[in-house]
């Protein structure tokens, strides 16, 4: 079982994402456990790996599912009182504490390893600048120093760099390592790179951009892994946000069509893909648990026909 199905970075439709109640996180944990084609879970790292701790995570997640960590909650959190930390942050204080959020990852990682060999499988790293700081060429020097560090540290799981949408481009919504950047950057270690469907066209505001992507990553023989979230340009998921839509076929707005997810997996049928996966919201902070369910199952169904 463990390689068939998908990831599924189920949070933003979780209940807890809205701060509701334990009894309806619950409800929404078991139907979730009760859906198919699923191999894990994409979850992110604050301090634990749910708001009520890595521990009822484990009790109300089926116990062969595996999961991607992700720093990108922490990584804005945190940015949103600093804009300046981060991995390929130029000031050198933001800098190294991020790298010393990276090191509690690590260690959380290896904790849940040495308990559960072979659950994380990985960790999704974003490559996050000084905001307000626009030189492209003193992010990348942080980055490779970033790099060079974390790399060197014995990890549990496999590294990806997630790619989002860059400094240099069109209005940009994270604004990180431009993907040029990034590849250089990793060429000589282990770390692959990870295309969200959603971060690279918010890029280039369009629907190519991603598959342009993934063509980049495969030249470069660093493709690892393939997610899926949506971007609209109107409507309640907002202009070219990076707000994790549905699919078309659940909202009417998105951009992100099953054939669009298609074109991706054609395209990476080259490469040997880590994991593949969805990450959508719920915007309806007051939906039911059924509606936040039918966002993720609408979209493994997607999935499904895409790659079949």
């Amino acid at each position: 079982m463990t390689n068939t199905g998908f990831i599924i970075g189920a949070y933003p439709c979780a209940p807890s994402f809205h701060q509701k109640g334990e009894q309806e996180e619950q409800t929404f944990w078991r139907e979730l456990s009760d859906t198919p084609y699923i191999r894990g879970l994409e979850q992110p790292c604050l301090e634990d790996l749910h708001p009520y701790g890595d521990e009822w995570l484990f009790r109300h997640t089926p116990g062969d599912w595996q999961i991607v960590v992700t720093a990108v909650m922490e990584t804005m959190r945190r940015r949103g009182t600093n804009g300046a930390f981060g991995l390929a942050s130029a000031d050198e204080e933001q800098r190294k504490a991020s790298i010393n959020f990276y090191r509690h990852l690590r260690q959380k990682i290896d904790a849940i390893n040495t308990r559960f060999p072979g659950k994380v499988i990985a960790l999704e790293m974003q490559a996050a600048p000084q905001a307000g700081n626009a030189s492209v060429e003193q992010a990348t020097d942080a980055f490779a120093r970033s790099v060079r560090e974390i790399a060197g540290w014995n990890w549990s799981c496999d590294l990806v760099l997630e790619h989002c949408d860059a400094m240099n481009g069109c209005a940009p919504r994270k604004g990180f390592l431009p993907l040029e950047q990034v590849l250089e950057v990793v060429k000589d270690t282990d770390i692959s790179v990870c295309i969200n469907w959603a971060r690279s066209a918010i890029e280039g505001r369009n629907t190519t951009r991603p598959a342009e992507h993934v063509q980049a990553a495969l030249k470069a023989g660093k493709l690892g892994a393939l997610m899926f979230s949506g971007t609209t340009a109107t409507g309640e998921y907002g202009d070219w946000q990076d707000l994790h839509a549905p699919f078309s076929s659940f909202c009417a707005e998105s951009l992100m069509t099953t054939e669009h997810v298609k074109t991706l997996f054609t395209a990476a049928s080259a490469a040997t893909l880590k994991f593949s996966g969805i990450k959508l919201l719920e915007i309806n902070a007051n939906a039911n648990v059924d509606h936040r369910i039918a966002i993720l199952r609408d979209g493994i169904s997607a999935m499904n026909k895409a790659t079949q």
